[in-house]
């Protein structure tokens, strides 16, 4: 495995030596558009790696039911963007507190 490391911090790696940039050359980069390769080389690019953005805490079903509650008609869309997985939808409309047409992307409170 071949890494780059960019200007940024972020590290590119490359299954391939002839794939790999060269020090200075500009590439894509996945935060800024374009950055400079700072450096290159060999190596696992997990040891290299910055460490990952803290993740959201899940939502509970109780905040489900709050948030519900004062939209007791919605989508599934509104849902998804609140932070309200998949699964708990579906969990909710097995234990009858919602009703999920998935086709329609609708959900009613019961």
């Amino acid at each position: 495995m071949f890494i780059a490391t960019l200007c940024c911090g972020t590290v590119l790696s490359y299954e391939a030596r002839d794939l790999l940039p060269r020090s200075g050359e500009r590439v894509p980069c996945r935060r800024h558009g374009y950055c400079g390769v700072h450096e290159v080389g060999r190596g696992t690019a997990s040891r290299t790696a910055a460490p990952a953005l803290p993740r959201a805490r899940r939502r509970a079903q109780q905040e489900l039911e709050d948030w519900l509650r004062d939209r007791p008609v919605t989508t599934v869309h509104a849902l998804r963007r609140e932070r309200f997985s998949l699964r708990m939808i579906a969990a909710a409309e097995r234990d009858g507190l919602v009703t999920v047409d998935f086709e329609a992307g609708r959900v009613w409170m019961c």
